[in-house]
């Protein structure tokens, strides 16, 4: 699954605070809408402070269209655990999201070197990243992890 590619006016004047955090939570919830149903409505820039009691920390890539180029901004998510079941089926999935959260800057250079095109997984990964275009999602990266990990060199 692809991630939508954002520009600042996107993520500028859509909330009636007006600051980064409400803006991302209003745009982002529109994204999220379409991929999963019982949006909490929680979007945050802060995900180092860790989840709330009884939710995990999912983060969110977007790619941010500045200018010319491409940056990479991570926004994270609270979920409930129906929340979670509902968004990833995959119990196995599930339980790597966590030790996945915590390893942002890796995941982000294997992002980038998918996003690049110079590293193409096999199998399922290969083949869901052909279809779903070169910006994957953290649900991406979490539901292909095994196969990545074993075959990503930096």
């Amino acid at each position: 699954m692809a991630e939508r590619i954002f520009t600042l006016d996107d993520l500028t004047g859509r909330s009636v605070c007006g600051c980064l955090a409400c803006d991302l939570g209003v745009v982002f919830a529109d994204h999220l809408t379409a991929l999963r149903t019982d949006y909490p409505g929680t979007v945050t820039t802060l995900g180092h402070r860790g989840a709330s009691p009884g939710t995990t920390a999912v983060p969110h890539f977007l790619a941010v269209r500045l200018g010319g180029g491409l940056a990479d901004v991570v926004v994270w998510e609270e979920m409930r655990p129906q929340q979670l079941a509902a968004w990833l089926p995959a119990a196995d999935a599930r339980a790597r999201v966590p030790q996945l959260a915590a390893r942002i800057p890796s995941l982000v250079r294997v992002r980038q070197a998918l996003r690049a095109g110079t590293f193409i997984p096999s199998g399922a990964a290969g083949e869901a990243l052909s279809t779903g275009g070169r910006y994957p999602s953290f649900r991406f990266l979490v539901e292909h992890w095994p196969t990545l990990k074993k075959e990503f060199t930096p």
